[in-house]
């Protein structure tokens, strides 16, 4: 073993780990302060290799027959009183309205609509943070504080697609649960306390195929319909899912998930926010959501297989300047690729690791092989010490 792994190799490989480290911190930090570069920041932001299972259709499919959206489409809030009404006496597990009605128009509907609101059981209705305040709809509504849940999503602001969501927020002394963490305790998937407990941080979605998951009445279905059995014991959602349901072109309440096939260079939004909420629920139902690796455990990942590669790089450096220059390349297309598959594989077993930090540490290590040989050269005229590099 001695002979293959030199002492002093590893020592080099470990300074040179260490030098790659401090470079792409240096990079890491130079990308994000300098304004020039806010567009390959926001790039960074955006983008994740795991986005591949889902966008590629590495996922299995699954329908959810006991979630189902109701398309409110255009429709006003009279029609919106009258949906409420014919889904009422079918007693579904729980309603939620995935619309905010901000401000007073007709009386009329106004009226209607408040009326349907109240006699609504199991009613969850949304509510929406911003800039540290709480937008609802208005009071003439009377809608109970207690019922609602946030609809927002990412709420950190990071990124513009959503692959993970919080169960509740915590402010100050007041927890507020998410919309669909809020349907799913009024469903009876999960109680109150264990939405506190186990889903108070950011937890990554676990996408089951976007709308065509979910059975989509729209508002005008709902209304003319006599029979809606299928809505008993079901969670129903009320949200805006195109005009007409599904249109491509509508983005309207419709966001970027790792659904997108596109998974760079997004340019439409995919999926609409019902469906989102309606995901999410399913992963708080069947609790078959991602573990989501620690930090701390991605970057000693990405640090390790960092120093392999270095180790690797070494010592076909020390043999062939020509074949370092060939070998280095062929590495840094193999261990990225072998870093997606595991983390492909993990994700089918519902483990999520984010592997961009070790792909560019890899890459980014290798390079490092011949800078790091020029820095000790120039440190070794002075200061002489055993290197396997230059020895």
């Amino acid at each position: 073993m001695k002979k293959t792994f030199p002492k002093v190799l590893v020592i080099d490989a470990l300074l040179c780990t260490l030098f790659t480290c401090i470079v792409s911190g240096l990079l890491y930090v130079l990308v994000l302060n300098i304004s020039i570069l806010d567009p390959f920041s926001r790039a960074f932001e955006d983008f994740e290799f795991t986005d591949l299972y889902f966008s590629k259709n590495f996922y299995s499919k699954q329908a959810d027959p006991e979630i189902i959206v109701v398309n409110v489409g255009q429709a006003d809030r009279f029609a919106i009183a009258q949906a409420l009404q014919k889904i009422n006496p079918f007693k579904p597990k729980a309603i939620g309205v995935d619309l905010i009605f901000k401000e007073r128009k007709a009386d009329f509907p106004d009226e209607q609509l408040r009326l349907a609101l109240a006699e609504t059981q199991n009613l969850v209705h949304a509510v929406y943070l911003e800039d540290g305040s709480l937008k609802e709809s208005h009071p003439f509504f009377e809608l109970d504080s207690e019922q609602g849940g946030f609809i927002n999503f990412n709420l950190d602001g990071k990124s513009r697609v959503v692959r993970e969501f919080s169960g509740v927020l915590k402010e100050a002394s007041v927890t507020r649960p998410s919309f669909a963490g809020k349907l799913a305790v009024e469903a009876g998937y999960l109680n109150e306390s264990a939405l506190k407990q186990h889903y108070d941080t950011e937890i990554p979605i676990r996408y089951s195929g976007g709308s065509a998951s979910f059975l989509t009445l729209t508002i005008e279905e709902v209304i003319a319909r006599e029979d809606l059995q299928v809505l008993t014991d079901a969670v129903v959602l009320l949200g805006y899912a195109g005009t007409p349901t599904g249109n491509p072109y509508d983005i309207e309440d419709r966001h970027f998930t790792p659904l997108n096939p596109n998974f760079t260079g997004r340019s439409v939004p995919d999926t609409f926010g019902v469906y989102i909420h309606a995901t999410i629920l399913q992963n708080l139902k069947t609790g078959k959501g991602f573990y989501k690796a620690p930090k701390a455990l991605s970057l000693g990942i990405a640090v390790l297989f960092c120093f392999l590669a270095i180790l690797a790089g070494m010592r076909i450096h020390k043999k062939s300047d020509v074949v370092f220059d060939l070998s280095i390349k062929i590495l840094q297309l193999l261990i990225p690729v072998l870093l997606l598959y595991l983390a492909l594989i993990l994700m089918d077993r519902g483990i999520y690791i984010a592997v961009l930090p070790a792909v560019v540490l890899v890459i980014l290590g290798l390079e490092c092989i011949d800078f790091y040989a020029y820095l000790q050269g120039y440190i070794w005229k002075k200061y002489r010490w055993k290197s396997y590099l230059l020895d």
